[in-house]
């Protein structure tokens, strides 16, 4: 759905939604060293590769020009307290952004597990990749963050969200 202009507040800026993509896929590889970790090397690092160079300022540096990234960067500060995994950002020229614009453009009507399964057989680097179902608080938050320009609590908030991230359903 495009939402061609944002006079009447309801435009999600593609900034915001990328800023939460990422702390999803940081919360899903946060799990994942939690289910596997390794020891010799307790502080495993993470690289997110983003073709939107905001969200991948936002990441870095947190965000001061928009109050929905401002909450969004204290969700962010909330879930690495307490956390050993690292989270490193960098850019990725949008032409070789190939995978991530296949998924996107799966349609959500149609049947997206059968449509995932071909995206994996095609792409080769997906191989080893799961489906990851974020926890209820985590989408509850993001939602708060996003919908109603909420500011968390970072100490309540990132023990909810670090006890229970989600699981992995495939």
């Amino acid at each position: 759905m495009f939402i061609r202009n944002k006079k009447d507040g309801t435009l999600i800026s593609i900034n915001t939604l990328e800023c939460a993509e990422i702390l999803i896929n940081y919360t899903a590889s946060y799990h994942y060293f939690q289910e596997n970790p390794d020891p010799f090397d307790p502080y495993p690092m993470v690289l997110f590769m983003a073709d939107n160079a905001s969200s991948e300022l936002w990441m870095k540096q947190g965000c001061n020009s928009s109050h929905i990234g401002r909450s969004l960067s204290r969700l962010q500060c909330a879930m690495m307290m307490k956390n050993n995994m690292v989270l490193i950002t960098d850019h990725i020229v949008t032409t070789k952004n190939v995978i991530a614009d296949h998924i996107s453009r799966t349609k959500r009507k149609t049947h997206s597990v059968r449509a995932f399964k071909t995206i994996m057989q095609d792409y080769s680097a997906l191989a080893g990749c799961k489906r990851f179902q974020p926890s209820a608080a985590l989408i509850s938050h993001l939602m708060d963050a996003i919908l109603q320009k909420k500011f968390i609590d970072p100490i309540s908030v990132n023990s909810s969200i670090l006890k229970n991230p989600g699981q992995i359903i495939s």
